[in-house]
């Protein structure tokens, strides 16, 4: 996550949402108050939304309330602009598709309160009711470069978030999902346009369970947030620390640094190491191990003593 030791001390105090002094944080971990006012203050440049009050001292605002996501980027100085839809009849993607095409903003974020046609990657239905979490962000890259990677990088945004927020070991399988456990709690979808040798628009859209039901069928295979933790999931704090990773990867992607994304994904991988399936989009079937992601983010399988590079498919882990 690349806190410190005394910031995650810290950050575990404040996840409460309650008020804790600057002197109780500063005799627990046995360091001065003037460290604490530096430690707040990598918190918010990592992306946590703390709030200072005098007399009081330092929270995490921990607010399920979408319509309130614009305070708390204020809190941990991430500039979007924020469109909230209580109902969508259709998909986050296809709205911010619409807004891109009318000269949306970069980091234009729509977000869906449900979903009555969610959609996923090669488009599959993806169930969306009240109590997800349910975004896209418009990104207008102004740079050329393996911009597969940006999926990857938001993957690591939600287990990252994830994990800080809630307290909950999230890790990321290739290509698009996070899971806690074995069970998917996210998926991503990016998708754009370009014209001639020009990327017009990136759409980076994300699906979290959060609060909402899961359907049956899906019940041995994913889960809620608020199943895994037993509490209501505050969606805008997770939206709001979301946001500000993406915004992190985004700019280390935008000057070429793509080993600091790809490094973090194999770090919170949950597929490296594994026995897995590869469906390749052409119905191509490989069974292997999956040992790396290459450069441009590909997945790379060992399968029979030969290394297969994948761009794109469903994988499924074996063991």
């Amino acid at each position: 996550m690349m806190l410190g030791r005394r910031a995650l001390s810290v950050l575990a105090r404040l996840r409460t949402g309650s008020y804790v002094s600057g002197e109780s944080l500063a005799t627990e971990l046995g360091i001065s108050r003037a460290y604490i006012h530096k430690v707040i203050d990598s918190l918010r440049s990592w992306g946590i939304p703390v709030e200072a009050r005098p007399g009081l001292g330092y929270r995490i605002p921990m607010l399920d309330e979408l319509q309130k996501i614009r305070d708390l980027l204020t809190l941990n100085r991430v500039e979007a602009n924020v469109t909230y839809f209580e109902s969508c009849d259709r998909s986050s993607q296809d709205i911010a598709r619409e807004l891109a095409h009318s000269d949306a903003t970069n980091w234009t974020t729509v977000v869906c309160g449900e979903m009555r046609s969610g959609r996923g990657r090669l488009g599959r239905r993806w169930f969306a009711p009240p109590g997800g979490l349910w975004f896209t962000v418009v990104v207008r890259p102004d740079f050329s470069g393996p911009l597969h990677v940006l999926s990857l990088a938001a993957g690591v945004s939600v287990a990252e978030a994830v994990t800080a927020v809630l307290g909950l070991e999230a890790r990321v399988k290739w290509p698009n999902d996070v899971l806690v456990g074995d069970r998917k709690v996210s998926g991503i979808l990016v998708e754009g346009e370009a014209e001639a040798d020009k990327i017009k628009f990136l759409l980076v859209g994300v699906g979290i369970n959060a609060n909402n039901e899961i359907p049956e069928e899906l019940r041995s295979t994913a889960a809620t947030l608020h199943q895994l933790t037993g509490r209501p999931v505050p969606r805008a704090t997770l939206l709001a620390v979301i946001l500000a990773r993406l915004r992190s990867y985004y700019n280390y992607l935008s000057v070429g640094e793509v080993g600091k994304i790809t490094a973090q994904w194999l770090e919170l991988s949950a597929t490296i190491g594994r026995t897995v399936r590869v469906v390749t989009v052409d119905g191509k079937e490989i069974v292997g191990e999956a040992i790396s992601l290459d450069k441009l983010g590909r997945l790379v399988v060992l399968s029979s003593g030969l290394k297969h590079h994948i761009d794109a498919g469903d994988v499924y882990h074996l063991r």
